[in-house]
């Protein structure tokens, strides 16, 4: 039980401290990337989000392909774990960062 407390409790506390590191793969004409990025502008969290856009640079496109089997966007990489979808998307952001 000990050792599970240990594990868990470094990356809840990064969760918290909202330390994560954040990759956002979109493309500008993708309508739900856009809504992404407006969340993100609306946050204020521009600065803490890398953001890669696959049609501006092929190995980012190529990066998203590797992590999941196609190109979809947008998807945000969440510590090298993807997350897929504008709305689940947007609704973690809101929760990590929504003071």
């Amino acid at each position: 039980e000990n050792a599970t407390l240990k594990t868990f409790w470094p990356s809840a506390r990064r969760l918290i401290k909202g330390d994560m590191e954040l990759e956002l793969y979109f493309y500008n004409e993708c309508g739900f990337s856009q809504r992404v990025l407006n969340t993100i502008s609306n946050l204020g969290i521009g600065s803490k989000i890398i953001k890669k856009n696959i049609r501006e640079n092929a190995n980012y496109e190529k990066e998203l392909i590797d992590l999941c089997g196609d190109g979809q966007v947008p998807t945000l990489k969440i510590d090298g774990n993807p997350m897929r979808g504008s709305e689940e998307i947007n609704q973690f952001l809101v929760d990590h960062f929504l003071n």
